[in-house]
């Protein structure tokens, strides 16, 4: 069962990167390293699960094909830059709504909202 939390797209990131390791210390004499990496792999897709779940269904898909193939050429790269590019998009959309929230603002009111946030 999938795990409620928000999801971190940099998170996901981390694991499919993290994972890519772990199969590169595999081929070099460590076997176990491939269950390690099917971990961060799930991690990974645990971190989109709450917002983006067509990443979630394409990274799981993914770690299931090299699941039943431990030759599987898992597309590291463009998974991370699918993934990467979505959390692109959030931080942009995230700015924005910071942008609006204190637009016309004048300065007065800039510190009175810093005095709260700080509290």
């Amino acid at each position: 069962m999938l795990k409620e939390r928000e999801s971190c797209v940099l998170c996901a990131v981390k694991h499919i990167a993290q994972a890519r390791v772990l199969l590169l210390e595999m081929n070099n004499g460590y076997p176990q390293h491939y269950f390690f990496a099917l971990g961060h792999l799930a991690e990974a897709e645990d971190e989109l699960s709450k917002h983006h779940p067509s990443l979630r269904i394409y990274l799981r898909q993914l770690r299931k094909s090299l699941e039943l193939n431990r030759d599987f050429s898992y597309p590291f790269s463009e998974a991370v830059l699918r993934v990467a590019v979505q959390g692109e998009h959030e931080v942009t959309k995230r700015v924005q709504a910071i942008e609006a929230e204190f637009e016309g603002k004048t300065l007065e009111e800039l510190r009175q909202s810093w005095t709260q946030i700080q509290k």
